[in-house]
């Protein structure tokens, strides 16, 4: 007989330091669907619920690393609401779609001539030309696959940029489990 008989009903924590996410979710204390819980901007709620639900799931059995939890909260939605403005032209970006496969160059540029060059044009800038033209293109270069595949290796979408920067705060221990079932 085990000195201590498991419970499947009830959660079992092993923090080493403070607090593991897992225990504020399941304690009802960390749900990112509550209004208090609430930061922004959102780039569309679909988005907004896919990142909370990847914040909740990557750092689940991760420690929090500030206590008491209210003052963790009010640091995540600070760091949340100062670090979401830039993300949103990635996301942009990204909802356009993104082609990962190709370079695209884009080259403009403009020559001006001139048989008279004392006698200025009208206008605000008073060049001196009496002709002109305007030159653009643009160059596609498809990528082989092996730079594709060193592309991919270094892309991360932006839900995993986001938690990689919140990773502060949590803390880097991890529980040893000894003798779990």
């Amino acid at each position: 007989m085990l000195p201590y008989p498991p419970d499947r009903h009830k959660p079992d924590f092993h923090a080493v330091v403070s607090i593991q996410l897992c225990e504020l979710v399941e304690g009802g204390f960390f749900d990112l669907s509550r209004k208090d819980w609430d930061f922004g901007p959102k780039f569309s709620e679909s988005q907004h619920v896919n990142l909370c639900n990847k914040i909740t799931r990557h750092f689940y059995y991760r420690e929090i690393a500030i206590v008491p939890p209210g003052i963790w909260k009010s640091e995540f939605l600070r760091k949340m609401n100062e670090i979401m403005p830039k993300y949103m032209i990635l996301y942009k970006n990204a909802a356009e779609g993104i082609e990962l496969g190709t370079e695209s160059e884009y080259y403009k540029s403009r020559n001006i001539f001139s048989d008279f060059p004392q006698t200025a044009l009208a206008g605000k800038n008073q060049d001196y030309a009496s002709s002109g033209n305007d030159t653009e293109y643009e160059r596609i270069r498809q990528l082989d696959p092996l730079e594709l595949a060193e592309r991919l290796k270094s892309y991360d979408d932006v839900d995993l940029m986001i938690i990689n920067e919140i990773e502060s705060l949590f803390s880097c221990l991890f529980t040893v489990n000894v003798n779990g079932w």
